[in-house]
């Protein structure tokens, strides 16, 4: 059986999508191969998130990070995982080459890089555990996230026709609750 193919997608890979990586390698290793990358790759690996898994037995050391260019169009993904905000804003909707695409959004423990090595290593310990708890629960129940992204993409689709209803119904001249003047309207 072949190995489902898995990307995580983060702004600069340098802690999210990398730690995201090494769980699904460590938790699920024979069934996923797992590969991350960033919208604007950064330099290194943050060493905050090679500590933070280190101490949780998974070694993420000699990952690097990588640039979306590295993948796009050369690659299958089963599932793009997109783990930070601003990557997902930038994110197209529809992604060539990928079949499933689930928003994981976590907080970027790299904020206020100014903090004490201590403090960002606790901002990262907080953000591993969220990963990982995210992480089995998918494993463990793969079809309650299938459920989740089909409930979500309904209710968008709910809001959209919800939208193009009211624009339909609103008439014409009508605009932010008040009457643009239409000389060709009876008063």
């Amino acid at each position: 059986m072949r190995k489902q193919k898995v990307l995580f997608l983060c702004t600069q890979n340098s802690a999210r999508s990398q730690m995201a990586e090494g769980f699904l390698r460590h938790l699920a290793g024979g069934r996923f191969e797992a590969m991350s990358a960033g919208l604007e790759a950064s330099d290194e690996v943050h060493p905050c998130a090679v500590e933070a898994m280190r101490e949780v037995g998974i070694d993420i050391s000699d990952q690097r990070p990588k640039g979306l260019s590295a993948y796009m169009g050369k690659e299958y993904f089963n599932y793009l995982i997109i783990v930070c905000a601003r990557a997902e804003e930038r994110c197209p909707k529809t992604f060539p080459g990928v079949g499933t695409t689930f928003s994981w959004i976590f907080d970027d423990p790299r904020r206020d890089e100014d903090l004490p090595y201590d403090s960002m290593l606790e901002r990262f310990r907080a953000v591993r555990d969220q990963i990982e708890l995210r992480m089995r629960g998918w494993l463990d129940h793969p079809e309650a996230e299938l459920e989740r992204l089909r409930e979500e993409r309904e209710r968008e689709r709910r809001e959209r026709l919800g939208a193009a209803s009211g624009r339909e119904a609103a008439p014409a001249g009508d605009f932010a609750g008040g009457r643009e003047h239409d000389p060709f309207r009876r008063a």
